[in-house]
């Protein structure tokens, strides 16, 4: 049978129809989830897969969701396979080594439909405002960490599995926010159905094979260019650090660049450790190849042809590849330094799109109960300064790689029992340089509450201050305090009525020497508060 040729122009035009169809799954889910991580935080992704489990096209929002080839659908059709899946049946699962690394994030799956005929799949995962499991404690295996799902179907022929529904609830804090937020997920898969439906139907299209073939080849060939274009062939090691519990965990990386292809290695990098910081394989991939496309081709839209020529890979029981059953629940302390590493070993071949180390983000989970002995649970993001760039100041209080979104404080006080003292930019955090660094926060809540609140803040590395590049200074290191005193982060905290926590958020690295900036905008950042006096004198001169 003879397959249809595209020009660039029908091609580019269908190719974002298809886009739109996942972006309106997406907003579908917005609209409908409970929770503020989803909501305001953006913490979820919506995926259209074809009907081998490819990826052919990714909504906009959180990198992590959509920086990354999904192996969930293709392990889940090993258990169901797709001739025995009707309209209707939504498969469900949180398997941290299939989906995005640990068990909070939950997926569900739905075989889509046109006319009779399988056509692809749709993919909607989020991160969950609870899952169970320990919150005051230090789990050493996954078990401890909180409900594993294994592959089965939530609702079948479009009915929902009542077990499932009561099994979830009956495991997790908030069960209404919970099953209502699954269910979000499962309303995005119903509208990215009907409006693939709608698409085929105007466009006279049985099915998305031809298409999609045309977009991951599209997509082979220019990702594949972008590499040679970008990164000349050759052999690259790198390296970065993120913070243990005893000591210092190590990200060694090595890339191979051949062709347009480009192999990332991450043997020599720290054994999997007894705490939940460790780093499934397919987490690892996300920031892999995610790191690659923004530094090859940061337009080109997220498919499997985008991601076919980058091969991740990292020895089985490291703490970037862990055995099950290890504890991952805080695998973003670790996953959000792999693009450092990568970064470090191209920093001397990659030009403009090279970026300085950022100040990253805090991950603050809360817990507790209410004076009527209501649960809550709930997660929030506090930015750090984003590094400078090849051309460009760094962002304050932007974090890179990830890119959820920062809580409003109306949203945190209006339904976790706290109140924000204060949330500011720290002055100085930003590393010096022709191109400085952005600044980190300062972020200070204290407890409203009667009865006791269990917080957890998490960071992957506040000892070290975030690296400069070629000349560039370092950003400031963060801390935690609980009542102006020290105290690790990772560890969970009791708050009672009346104590304050405050998290000081890194800054981050600044590019090229300091002495090449230009006076007027040294003078600029001092009036705008961004670095003192003292400072601009200290390392600018002025």
């Amino acid at each position: 049978m003879k397959r249809r040729r595209y020009d660039p122009i029908d091609l580019e035009v269908l190719w974002n129809r298809l886009i739109t169809v996942v972006d309106e799954a997406a907003y579908a889910v917005i609209r409908t989830s409970m929770s503020k991580v989803v909501v305001e935080g953006r913490d979820f992704g919506a995926l259209l897969l074809d009907p081998r489990g490819r990826l052919l096209a990714a909504d906009v929002s959180i990198a992590s969701k959509t920086g990354t080839i999904s192996v969930a659908v293709k392990e889940i059709l090993k258990h169901f396979p797709a001739a025995t899946l009707k309209r209707g049946d939504v498969l469900v699962t949180n398997n941290p080594w299939w989906i995005m690394g640990h068990l909070n994030d939950i997926a569900v799956i739905a075989p889509l439909f046109h006319r009779g005929r399988l056509v692809g799949f749709a993919e909607c995962m989020a991160h969950m405002p609870d899952i169970g499991g320990s919150v005051s404690g230090r789990p050493r295996e996954v078990y401890e960490e909180g409900l594993i799902i294994p592959p089965v179907k939530a609702l079948e022929g479009g009915r929902e599995n009542p077990l499932f529904f009561a099994m979830l609830g009956a495991n997790v804090r908030v069960p209404n926010q919970v099953t209502a937020d699954v269910r979000a997920l499962v309303v995005g898969t119903s509208v990215m159905e009907a409006k693939l439906s709608e698409f085929l139907a105007e466009q006279r299209m049985t099915s998305l094979e031809e298409l999609g073939e045309a977009i991951v080849s599209r997509s082979r060939q220019a990702m594949r260019q972008a590499v040679r274009d970008t990164i000349p062939d050759g052999d690259y090691e790198g390296s970065a650090s993120v913070d243990g519990f005893d000591q210092p965990l190590h990200i060694h990386a090595r890339l191979q660049v051949r062709g347009g292809d480009v192999h990332v290695d991450f043997a020599g990098s720290s054994p999997q450790s007894d705490q939940g910081i460790n780093c499934t394989l397919v987490y690892t991939a996300v920031w892999s190849t995610y790191t690659i496309k923004c530094l090859a081709a940061p337009h080109v839209p997220n498919n499997e042809g985008t991601f076919s020529s980058i091969r991740v890979t990292a020895p089985a029981g490291s703490f970037l590849n862990p055995r099950f059953p290890a504890p991952v629940r805080m695998k973003p302390a670790s996953g959000h330094y792999i693009p450092e590493a990568i970064i470090d070993a191209l920093k001397d071949v990659v030009n403009e799109r090279i970026v300085a180390e950022s100040g990253n983000k805090f991950l603050v989970d809360f817990a507790g109960r209410d004076p009527a002995g209501r649960s809550f649970s709930d997660l929030m993001f506090i930015m750090g300064g984003m590094g400078a760039r090849g051309r460009k100041d760094g962002l304050h209080c932007m974090s890179f790689p990830a890119n959820s979104s920062n809580l409003p404080i109306e949203v945190l006080e209006s339904t976790i029992p706290v109140r924000v003292l204060h949330k500011r930019i720290r002055p100085d955090s930003g590393g010096a340089g022709r191109y400085r660094g952005g600044c980190g926060q300062e972020f200070a809540f204290q407890s409203v509450s009667p009865t006791p609140i269990t917080v957890r803040a998490t960071h992957g590395k506040l000892g070290t201050a975030p690296n400069g590049l070629r000349g560039g200074m370092p950003g400031a290191a963060g801390a935690v305090f609980l009542n102006g005193k020290p105290i690790p982060d990772k560890v969970p905290q009791v708050l009672n009525q009346g104590d304050v926590m405050t998290l000081v958020v890194p800054g981050s690295g600044g590019t090229y020497p300091p002495s090449e900036r230009e006076k007027a905008a040294v003078r600029r950042d001092v009036e705008n508060g961004i670095i003192s006096a003292e400072a601009a004198a200290r390392d600018y001169g002025v």
